[in-house]
């Protein structure tokens, strides 16, 4: 199997989300952990060739970076990053 940025984005956002989950629970070493294997996924995006993908991914974290800022913004960050993501899932699973 071929494994493409759409791939990558995917398993991105289940990263992002694992992060979303473990700062809404106030699990801060969870949030390293999935933070850093986030950041893991972004290094195979970026080696994909697919420099618009990994621009998005950058935003991504950076957006949740921001999100973490206040903790009442979380949940609508997840919520669209649950959107996001739904896109990409469909795209695989096509």
């Amino acid at each position: 199997m071929i494994r493409d940025a759409t791939f990558y984005f995917a398993n991105l956002g289940a990263d992002v989300t694992r992060c979303v989950t473990a700062a809404k629970g106030g699990d801060e070493s969870r949030y390293q952990e999935s933070l850093e294997r986030a950041y893991h996924t972004v290094d195979y995006i970026r080696t994909v060739r697919r420099p618009e993908a990994y621009e998005e991914a950058l935003l991504l974290l950076r957006g949740l970076d921001l999100a973490r800022t206040k903790p009442e913004t979380l949940t609508s960050f997840q919520s669209a990053t649950d959107s996001l993501m739904g896109a990409f899932s469909a795209r695989l699973i096509a």
